[in-house]
C-alpha cells in the first residue's frame, strides 16, 4: 500500500507539473499571437483613421440638428454600430467595462484623437474621436476643452465591436487541463483496473467450482504479488480437493477389506470350540487392527503435509545405525528374508566406517521404514541398504558374499538405496509411482496392501531434504529406490 501511495502521489505531481508546463507553452504561444495581433491593431487603427475621417467630412457637410439622422441611415452600411455620444454617455460606457478614462486620454479626446476601451469579459471593444475637435490655445485650460467637448453630441463611436473574450480564453485553458488530468490518471488506472477485473472474473469462476481457473499474470506491477497468492492459494485449494476426494474413495475402499475379516473373525470365534482356531482367527484380527493403524498413521502423516509443512529438525545422524534398526526390527517379523547393508548382513556392520549426515532422524526413519516394508512386499530372499557419503557410492560385486567396490561421484551428497530381488517396476511406471494413491495393482499379492501413500510420504519428506528420489533397476534384479540429499 505504500509503495502504490508514493507511484500515485509521485505520477500525480509529474502530470500536474506536465500539464502546467504544457499549457503555459500552450499559453505563451498564443500570448504571442496575441501580441502579434496586437501589432496588427495599428493597422485596425490607422483603417478607423480612414472610417472617421470619410464620417467626419459627411457628416461636417450636413447640418448639426440633422446629423444623428443622417448617421442613422448610413450605419446600415457598416458591420458594427455607429454613433454620436455626449461626453457623459462615453463615460458611462468606459465605468460599464471597468475602464475609466485617464484624463490624458479626454485631453487627448478633446484635441481629436482617437481613444479604444476594451472590454476583455465581453470581448467587445470601442473607437471614439470627436467631430469637431477643440482648437487649443496655449491659456486654454483642460477644463475649457472638456466643456467644448461636452455641449453637444459631438463624438464619433465605433462600436461596440466584437472580439476574443478572454473569458472564453481561461475557460478553454482550464478545460484542456482538466481533460489532460483525467487522461493521463486513465492512463495510469487502467492497467490496475484491467488486471482487477480479470482477477475478479477469475475468482468468480473459482467460485462457482471450475478449480483450475488461473488469473493471468500479465498485470500492472502493482497487482503481480496478488494475483501470484491468489493462483497459489487457487492450487493449493485444487490440491486439497483432488486429495480429499482421493483419500475419501481410497479410505473407503480400504477399510472395508480389514473390517471384514475382523467381522468374519468374530463371527467364526463365536461357533468356534477348537482353541487352536480360535488362536488363529485372533491372530488374524490382530493383524487386520495392524493394518488398520498403519493405514490411519498414514493417513495423518499425509493429512499433515496437506495442511502445513513439517518443521525438519536437521541433527547429525549415522544413516548406518538408522539402516541397522529398521534391518533388525523386519528381521524380527520377515525371517524367510536376508537384510543386508552395503552388500553384507546388517548384523556385521561393524566393519563398515560411519556414514553421517545432517537429516531429521524421525522423518528418515519413516522414509527407509516406508521403502523397506514395500521391498518386504514383494522381496524374494534379500533387501539391500545400500549408504553412501561424500561422494562415495558403494556398489556390490561379483556374489552377494563378494566384496565391496566404491566409486567416486562428482557433489559432496547423501545417497540411500533401497534394494530387492523381487519382479521390479516396469520403466513405464516409475513416473507415477511416488503419486497419492497410485499402485501397481498387477504385481499385488495377499502380501501386499496401503493405500497408495507410502511413497508419496517419502517423496515429500525428501524434498523437505532439498533432495529427489527415482527409481532403478537394483543390482540384485528388483527395484531400487534411490534417495539423494545434499550432505550439509
Amino acid at each position: 500500500m505504500k509503495n502504490l501511495f508514493i507511484r500515485l502521489y509521485l505520477f500525480l505531481i509529474l502530470t500536474l507539473v506536465g500539464l502546467g508546463w504544457s499549457i503555459d507553452l500552450l499559453y505563451n504561444a498564443t500570448l504571442n499571437k496575441a501580441v502579434v495581433a496586437e501589432r496588427q491593431l495599428t493597422s485596425d487603427l490607422e483603417l478607423h483613421k480612414g472610417t472617421f475621417f470619410l464620417l467626419e467630412t459627411e457628416l461636417k457637410r450636413q447640418p448639426a440638428p440633422t446629423r444623428e439622422q443622417h448617421l442613422t441611415a448610413i450605419t446600415t452600411s457598416f458591420g458594427y454600430p455607429v454613433s454620436l455620444l455626449h461626453l457623459a454617455e462615453l463615460t458611462s460606457i468606459a465605468e460599464r467595462v471597468q475602464t475609466p478614462l485617464s484624463q490624458a486620454q479626454l485631453d487627448y479626446l478633446g484635441l481629436g484623437g482617437i481613444v479604444t476601451l476594451y472590454d476583455d469579459i465581453a470581448g467587445e471593444s470601442w473607437f471614439f474621436k470627436t467631430l469637431t475637435p477643440t482648437q487649443v490655445n496655449p491659456r486654454t485650460s483642460p477644463e475649457a476643452i472638456q466643456v467644448g467637448a461636452s455641449e453637444q453630441a459631438n463624438i464619433i463611436a465605433l462600436g461596440p465591436i466584437l472580439t476574443e473574450s478572454a473569458g472564453q480564453t481561461d475557460a478553454v485553458y482550464t478545460l484542456i487541463f482538466f481533460i489532460g488530468l483525467a487522461l493521463v490518471v486513465f492512463i495510469w488506472v487502467w492497467p490496475i483496473s484491467r488486471g482487477l477485473m480479470s482477477l475478479t472474473k477469475a475468482a468468480t469462476i473459482f467460485g462457482q467450482g471450475d478449480f483450475s481457473v488461473r488469473a493471468s499474470t500479465k498485470v500492472a506491477k502493482p497487482l503481480e504479488q496478488l494475483v501470484l497468492r491468489f493462483n497459489s492459494m487457487a492450487a493449493r485449494i485444487q490440491r486439497l480437493i483432488k486429495s480429499h476426494q482421493e483419500l475419501s474413495h481410497a479410505v473407503s475402499h480400504e477399510l472395508r477389506t480389514p473390517i471384514a475379516r475382523i467381522r468374519f473373525a468374530m463371527e467364526i470365534i463365536r461357533d468356534e470350540d477348537d482353541k487352536a482356531m480360535v488362536n488363529q482367527y485372533i491372530d488374524t484380527m490382530d493383524k487386520s487392527i495392524e493394518e488398520l493403524d498403519a493405514l490411519v498413521d498414514e493417513l495423518l502423516v499425509y493429512a499433515r503435509f496437506d495442511r502445513e509443512e513439517p518443521q525438519l529438525e536437521l541433527k547429525s545422524n549415522n544413516l548406518v545405525n538408522l539402516a541397522y534398526d529398521i534391518c533388525h526390527r523386519f528381521a524380527l517379523t520377515e525371517p524367510e528374508l536376508t537384510f543386508q547393508i552395503n552388500g553384507i548382513n546388517y548384523q556385521d556392520v561393524n566393519e563398515l566406517s560411519e556414514v553421517t549426515c545432517l537429516a531429521d532422524k524421525e522423518a528418515m526413519n519413516r522414509v527407509v521404514d516406508n521403502l523397506v516394508r514395500n521391498a518386504v512386499r514383494y522381496a524374494k530372499t534379500t533387501i539391500n541398504i545400500a549408504v553412501t557419503n561424500d561422494g562415495q557410492q558403494a556398489r556390490k560385486s561379483g556374489s552377494q558374499e563378494g566384496s565391496l567396490h566404491f566409486e567416486k561421484t562428482a557433489a559432496p551428497q547423501v545417497k540411500l538405496a533401497v534394494q530387492d530381488d523381487g519382479p521390479g517396476i516396469p520403466e513405464a511406471d516409475r513416473q507415477s509411482l511416488f503419486e497419492p494413491f497410485v499402485r501397481l495393482e498387477e504385481t499385488r499379492d495377499h502380501k501386499s496392501g496401503g493405500i497408495g501413500l507410502g511413497l508419496a510420504i517419502v517423496k515429500r519428506y525428501v524434498e523437505l531434504h532439498k533432495g529427489r528420489v527415482e527409481v532403478d533397476q537394483a543390482p540384485l534384479g528388483g527395484a531400487s529406490f534411490i534417495l539423494t540429499w545434499p550432505k550439509q
